[in-house]
């Protein structure tokens, strides 16, 4: 197997993606067509998308979609590369882009041009982010960003009344607010250095840095907001002791997203999370009163304020799918307005498609209408597009625990890091 497919399993390793299993069902011999369809949700959200497929059954009598889920990654990986893919996948937009690589995927091109498909009914970052060298190869179903949640009687405690708009600023209140016990490790918790992955992106374009260029290709580890924002990060450790810095965050790593979540009893003053965290403190009943506010920009770029990464939860059709068309009408119902409600309401996702974006039901759960004003910005730092993504993740992850732990300062670091890096394909 080539180098670039090994690759690819590898990013699907970093981003999270959860597996999929089935085998792929014959059409029967008369009647609708069938069409298959593998997706990577278990539980309660599994039961989302059987019930989203059985709106669409019932919408026309053409096609039906026959739905599978199971968490096996290898086999998926192994179907699109033969002739047993399903008709349909879901996955992510970074997917797409490592799928794509190896060519794997049917483009969208001539589909939207012969349908006469508004692609514009989406945000222009949930298109952009399933296409590459600007052709569709995937249609959206949700729209994933950051934004900073806040406590705000920690906040009020500091000695202020508002949150802040600068990353300065934020560095400023998050000293104030960070309270030590009698043993001098740290209780309370100001600048947002936890969760990690936050910390490596939305703390990192809040400066203005970026780990790649636009062009998604060009790898710029040594950009000067990169350097500041490890500056400041590295001056918050030193402040208070790189080894109790690091013990908490250890343990607010361990406790992430439980009834001991660090922001949920009270212990963060700021934190750069999703639109989940609502539900989630709700669920643990934390009496934590918080806000949420755009992630700051810097006094010299206040325009980068509401910077972050941008995502999506996509559908797209292998090269050898069998049942083409059909995959087509379905994942077009899919993304569009009943279908995506369907997905967005039942398992709290963001849209993609702009016309949910003033949907009252999405707008009735907590923080969402903050995350929707989010979105309208339309400022989502993507994943680069390269073959050897994965690599350069697992390499400044390592580099990034160099400067962490005093080892390296960020200049020397991310200056080995920019070596190594140049390598990658």
């Amino acid at each position: 197997m080539k180098k670039s497919f090994v690759c690819m399993v590898l990013a699907l390793v970093f981003i999270g993606a959860q597996g999929f299993c089935a085998g792929n069902k014959a059409a029967p011999a008369s009647g609708p067509e069938a069409v298959s369809f593998w997706y990577n949700n278990t539980g309660d959200e599994a039961l989302v998308y059987e019930k989203a497929i059985a709106a669409y059954n019932a919408s026309q009598t053409k096609y039906k979609v026959e739905g599978l889920s199971v968490n096996d990654q290898q086999k998926l990986i192994v179907a699109l590369a033969s002739n047993e893919a399903p008709d349909v996948v879901k996955g992510s937009n970074s997917q797409v882009t490592t799928y794509q690589a190896n060519g794997l995927l049917t483009s969208l091109k001539s589909y939207v041009d012969k349908d006469k498909f508004d692609t514009k009914a989406f945000a222009a970052k949930s298109t952009e982010a399933n296409s590459i060298k600007g052709e569709l190869f995937a249609l959206p179903l949700s729209g994933y960003t950051i934004q900073m949640f806040y406590n705000k009687d920690l906040l009020k405690a500091a000695g202020y009344s508002e949150p802040p708009k600068t990353v300065e600023e934020m560095y400023e209140i998050a000293v104030k607010a960070t309270k030590l016990d009698a043993g001098g490790n740290i209780d309370v918790l100001g600048y947002p250095l936890f969760p990690l992955a936050s910390a490596r992106q939305e703390l990192i374009y809040a400066f203005g840095g970026r780990w790649w260029a636009e062009d998604g290709k060009t790898l710029t580890p040594q950009s000067p907001g990169v350097i500041e924002s490890l500056t400041y990060n590295v001056r918050y450790r030193n402040l208070y002791g790189i080894g109790k810095v690091q013990a908490f965050v250890a343990t607010a790593n361990t406790n992430r997203y439980t009834e001991q979540d660090m922001f949920f009893a009270g212990k963060q003053l700021f934190r750069l999370d999703g639109s989940w965290l609502p539900s989630m403190m709700a669920n643990f009943k934390s009496t934590v009163n918080y806000g949420i506010a755009l992630i700051p920009g810097t006094k010299a770029n206040p325009a980068l304020q509401g910077t972050s990464r941008y995502e999506t939860e996509s559908v797209f059709i292998p090269i050898t799918a069998a049942h083409k068309d059909g995959a087509w009408d379905f994942i077009k119902w899919l993304s569009g307005p009943v279908g995506a409600k369907i997905l967005l309401v039942g398992n709290g996702n963001l849209p993609a498609l702009q016309s949910l974006y003033t949907d009252a039901e999405l707008l009735a759960k907590p923080g969402f209408k903050e995350f929707m004003d989010a979105l309208r910005l339309e400022k989502g730092i993507q994943y680069a597009q390269i073959t050897d993504f994965a690599e350069y993740t697992s390499l400044l992850n390592e580099y990034l625990d160099y400067v962490y732990s005093g080892q390296q300062t960020p200049e020397a670091a991310m200056a080995a890091l920019a070596e190594r890096a140049k390598s990658l394909k």
